[in-house]
């Protein structure tokens, strides 16, 4: 038996601050706590969309500079709501307008994005 001691290699999560630079468009949002570089999101000001009291969506400008299995481009970043449910003749053409609607905010969000791309604001 040997007396000599064993190493072994541990990782270890070491928490420490990181100086970046922020898009003029970040709302200094940045995804929660991120363990690692590439983790790292900037978020701009988020924008519910939808009309009539419908939520349908939300959207806002993101980046993750530092990625290296996804676009590291400023984006539009869009959750879907939840539209499951049970719709009256009425409440299905106020549905459809709001979709309508909704896809006229999406484009203008499109065009802000276009935008910030062409001034190279990244």
């Amino acid at each position: 038996m040997s007396t000599e001691p064993r190493t072994v290699v541990v990782p270890l999560l070491v928490t420490k601050t990181l100086e970046i630079e922020e898009p003029e468009w970040c709302a200094g949002r940045h995804g929660g706590h991120p363990e690692y570089k590439v983790d790292l999101t900037h978020y701009g000001p988020e924008h519910a969309i939808g009309a009539n009291g419908i939520d349908l969506f939300r959207a806002m400008l993101a980046q993750t500079p530092y990625a290296e299995r996804v676009t590291t481009d400023v984006v539009l970043y869009v959750e879907q709501q939840d539209l499951t449910g049970s719709y009256t003749p009425d409440e299905v053409e106020q549905l459809a307008d709001a979709l309508a609607e909704s896809a006229d905010q999406l484009r203008a969000l499109g065009r802000e994005l276009a935008a910030i791309l062409a001034r190279g604001d990244q």
